[in-house]
């Protein structure tokens, strides 16, 4: 954890704070502004959409240019992407704020190319889970105080606040060191590594898995308001121990992937069906704190199949695998978010039942890829 770590750290636990604000209960603000559940599940599925596009070019260009001006930009675009959607007054005006707030995902790959070149590809999983890990426990306290704030505020001030926090994670990007991509790639692009078995495999179970676990996601919070009839102050609170969660599993699941990478992508696969089915079975708000516990086996997942990157397609094109695999898990979400919309406006438990049915393929296939390692 040498100075560079420490500030992305950081970095990463103020992001945490600042969305933690306003994503916890944005799916409930757009219900608000007049949105249908399908709408709502449209409007989501903008965020993933965003990054998804932004994840190939810039693991090209991480693997080529200096890292810490990309960084920066892709911090600056969370910023205005989350100013637009502070200033707008209708749910499809929140369209283009979460497309632009999506393109500050850009600083995905860059960072996984970052964190290994920093750590010298040691360790990294670990470095990678507590990075992640900060993210989540930043993002514990705020949903809480974004609850609390609902009621004595309008949910743009909360937006203002998320980007006064976000400004202050842009401040410690700033004061990393400058990092030249070690064994620089060629810029002619070649993408034919991507096309064999071994590495398509890997991003299809990627995707799979990713999907599944994604369907518990996007209406839980109008599930919990409209079938559980809880409080957004109490959703906002479940939402806080939900990331603690998240912390715990994340750096968990990093040291048992240490060793055996894809037994802690299994794991949290097995712990995000468990939540699905709190959420539909288990009675009270005891119920819906533990279900929003375990499902943060799906964040604790993301660093264990970017820690991977570097062993598919090789050190020099890390940034170029890591954004392979994002976009196949982006647009999944994307795809997960428009589902979960629809089945939602069926019957509110159609998504977390189909959550439950697919999820065990993911953990199949899983499986199946750990046994050919």
């Amino acid at each position: 954890m040498n100075r560079d770590i420490k500030l992305l750290t950081i970095s990463h636990a103020l992001w945490g704070v600042g969305e933690g604000l306003f994503l916890t209960l944005q799916p409930l603000y757009i219900e608000e502004l007049g949105a249908t559940p399908a709408q709502v599940g449209g409007v989501l599925s903008m965020l993933p959409l965003a990054c998804g596009l932004t994840y190939i070019p810039s693991g090209i260009l991480g693997d080529r240019l200096p890292r810490k001006p990309l960084m920066i930009a892709a911090w600056l675009c969370g910023l205005l992407g989350i100013l637009i959607c502070a200033l707008t007054r209708t749910w499809r005006g929140l369209i283009p704020g979460l497309v632009v707030y999506g393109f500050s995902a850009f600083a995905g790959p860059i960072i996984n190319a970052y964190l290994a070149t920093a750590t010298s590809g040691e360790n990294l999983e670990r470095v990678l889970s507590t990075v992640v890990a900060a993210y989540a426990a930043g993002s514990a306290v705020s949903p809480l105080l974004a609850g609390w704030l609902t009621g004595l505020v309008q949910m743009r001030v909360v937006y203002l606040m998320a980007f006064a926090v976000f400004a202050l994670s842009t401040a410690g990007v700033l004061g990393i060191s400058s990092q030249q991509p070690s064994g620089r790639a060629g810029w002619r692009v070649d993408g034919r590594p991507l096309l064999n078995a071994r590495v398509l495999g890997f991003i299809g179970v990627a995707a799979w898995s990713f999907f599944a676990m994604y369907l518990v996601f996007p209406l839980a919070p109008n599930y919990l308001a409209s079938v559980r009839g809880l409080s957004a102050a109490q959703i906002g609170a479940i939402s806080s121990l939900g990331a603690l969660g998240m912390t715990v599993l994340t750096l968990l699941l990093g040291r048992i992937g240490a060793s055996e990478r894809p037994w802690g992508w299994l794991l949290g696969q097995c712990l995000v069906w468990m939540s699905a089915a709190l959420l539909l079975w288990a009675p009270g708000a005891g119920g819906a704190v533990l279900a929003y516990l375990l499902r943060g086996g799906y964040l604790a997942c993301w660093p264990l199949i970017q820690a991977n990157a570097g062993g598919l397609l090789g050190e020099a094109n890390r940034g170029l695998a890591v954004g392979a695999i994002l976009t196949a898990v982006s647009g999944a979400q994307v795809v997960a978010s428009v589902i979960a919309g629809r089945l939602y406006g069926v019957l509110p438990s159609w998504p977390f039942l189909a959550a439950l049915l697919l999820i065990p393929v993911g953990v199949v296939l899983t499986a199946g890829m750990t046994q050919r390692r």
